[in-house]
């Protein structure tokens, strides 16, 4: 029986190539139901850290880390190295901003170096892949990547975004930027962790409760559906890394309009859309056993929830959803593995 937690490498070009921009070692844990059908690439422009990278033990099909910065344009830039290595960007901090929050500390300049830094079009490793997913964390430059890479962004099926809600560095992108240029490439918002609150640097701010919204990530997927698209030269395995996304990210019924629309593109057989259609479990892509344990507690954290949800304000629904479903077992997408790198 058709299942997608069944596909195997071979049936989809070779598996689902990811890009990890600002790649820290490791991605979000909901990768995990996919790792081996993930061709990973990230980018540190360290070189030692890209060895050491290389050098680890992989959970993916494959992994690799190359020393390149990548930027709007190949070129010559500044980069300011501040307290935190997480800040460094090659935007200037706008720190007249900043030092009205209390983690302005981490923005303070130590140095900066010239670097050199390259579009993604512009790195040679890239030139004979087709990209199907980018994880973008560049400290303000996102858009400008983004733009300098129209022909791998036009061929993704999903993107995930780290983006400001204001300015944090001179010149950054804002979250608004990003939501209108993405829904211009065809792209639909179907997740977003907001949940990043930073107090003003004052006497009350360890004892605040509700705090200005400063960044956000967020996931965004292709609509194969929506008018006006080009896809003359979507294959039957682009059509399949796109159901196996969707699954994954738990978008059942967004997946299931998709795969209506790769069967009039002859993409899918009547068959496999069929079985797709029929029940949500052709789209888990948990083993067995997890899927029955799943299904057991699905009722009994739904009642949990509306519970909860009729006693606590509103302005928490987000850290409190987050951390019920942490203790069933079943994580959001954003939910925090270790305190935020900020």
């Amino acid at each position: 029986m058709f299942k997608l937690s069944t596909i195997q490498p071979e049936e989809i070009g070779g598996g689902i190539n990811l890009l990890d921009l600002g790649a820290s070692g490791k991605l979000p844990d909901y990768w995990k139901p996919l790792a081996k059908l993930i061709n990973l690439i990230g980018f540190d422009p360290n070189k030692e850290e890209c060895v050491r990278l290389n050098s680890e033990e992989s959970e993916f099909l494959t992994q690799k880390f190359l020393p390149y910065a990548i930027a709007g344009e190949s070129k010559n830039f500044t980069l300011y190295k501040t307290n935190s290595i997480y800040c460094w960007s090659l935007l200037e901090p706008d720190l007249q901003w900043l030092r009205r929050f209390s983690y302005s500390d981490l923005f303070e300049i130590n140095e900066t170096e010239k670097i050199s830094a390259y579009t993604l079009e512009d790195v040679k490793e890239l030139a004979d892949l087709d990209i199907d997913a980018i994880k973008i964390d560049t400290q303000g430059l996102e858009l400008q990547i983004l733009n300098a890479s129209e022909k791998i962004v036009k061929n993704c099926i999903f993107i995930e975004t780290e983006t400001g809600f204001t300015k944090n560095y001179l010149g950054e992108t804002t979250f608004d930027e990003i939501a209108l240029y993405m829904r211009s490439k065809g792209f639909g918002l179907f997740a977003i962790n907001t949940d990043h609150r930073i107090s003003r640097k004052n006497n009350f701010s360890e004892k605040t409760n509700n705090e200005e919204m400063l960044w956000c990530e967020a996931i965004w997927l292709r609509d194969f559906s929506r008018n006006g698209l080009n896809l003359e030269n979507i294959t039957r395995e682009k059509a399949l890394k796109a159901l196996l996304i969707f699954a994954n990210h738990g978008c059942y019924s967004f997946g299931l309009e998709t795969a209506k629309r790769f069967l009039e593109m002859d993409l899918l057989t009547i068959e496999e859309y069929n079985i797709l259609s029929e029940s949500t479990s052709a789209w888990i892509l948990k083993n067995e056993k997890e899927n029955i344990k799943s299904e057991k507690v699905t009722h009994k954290r739904n009642d949990i929830f509306r519970v909860i949800l009729n006693i606590i304000p509103r302005r928490y629904y987000s850290t409190i959803s987050i951390h019920i479903q942490e203790l069933y077992g079943k994580r959001h997408p954003f939910s925090p593995k270790s305190p935020k790198k900020y």
